[in-house]
């Protein structure tokens, strides 16, 4: 049987840009990939495998899955999950080794994953760095935050901010994940795109549909819309909510 979220994918991909989708940072070069895998203007890769690496755990397979279902407006976009594991005592948020998607592989794409890779953030409750990043508060308070213009954050919001402009990206968002049998949230889709769109509800809904595919589910009561007036100072984090429907 056919279903719906099944269509969508089959209807609307033609006309929009799939990601490259790795577990582990290829390090990607043209002398490793050869001359036949990369195209004249270095902007696909064909036939790229992930390799010798295995995954086995099924939260990544899933997501992994879903990551090859998405398609997206523009090229110049990078699709990566952080999820949370033990260190010490401490329980960190992070994206190192996880799986990730690139729209097209360039130097600022790349550069960024690197920057992400080497970050990690905590998600503890009584820990005051759960507010430092949007992965983390995303986590921690399991509700979407987005913003069609990094220069809406300030550093101290996120971290990233900086960078992630002199990589040419500026819009953002980022969406929890959820385990469909305990409901609990078991990571942090991130998305960052070279276009300042005005709304990320096309992209929000085709990562639900992806997820729902993979049997996972998406929180999407409430979308955080990031204002430059609601971070420009040193108050408490506030956030206008946004519905979003994704049924």
């Amino acid at each position: 049987m056919i279903r719906m979220t099944d269509m969508a994918f089959s209807s609307e991909s033609r006309y929009l840009n799939p990601l490259k989708v790795f577990v582990n940072d290829p390090r990607i070069t043209d002398l490793e990939l050869g001359p036949d895998k990369v195209d004249t203007d270095n902007q696909k890769i064909q036939d790229l495998e992930v390799g010798a690496n295995k995954v086995g755990h099924k939260k990544q397979d899933k997501i992994i899955a879903a990551l090859k279902l998405l398609t997206f407006r523009e090229r110049h976009v990078l699709v990566q999950f952080w999820s949370a594991c033990e260190s010490g005592k401490n329980r960190l948020l992070t994206t190192t080794n996880q799986p990730f998607g690139l729209g097209v592989i360039d130097v600022g794409l790349r550069s960024y994953r690197k920057d992400s890779e080497g970050r990690s953030f905590s998600v503890d409750n009584d820990h005051e760095e759960e507010d430092c990043s949007p992965t983390s508060r995303v986590f921690g308070r399991g509700l979407p935050e987005w913003t069609s213009d990094l220069d809406n954050y300030t550093p101290k919001h996120f971290p990233q901010q900086e960078f992630a402009i002199r990589c040419n990206l500026h819009g953002y968002l980022a969406l929890p994940v959820f385990d469909s049998a305990t409901q609990l949230c078991v990571g942090v889709l991130e998305l960052l795109t070279s276009s300042k769109y005005t709304s990320y509800a096309y992209e929000a809904r085709q990562v639900h549909n992806a997820l729902e595919v993979s049997i996972l589910s998406l929180n999407c009561d409430n979308i955080l819309f990031v204002t430059h007036q609601c971070l420009c100072s040193d108050l408490p984090l506030q956030v206008e909510p946004l519905r979003l429907n994704c049924s």
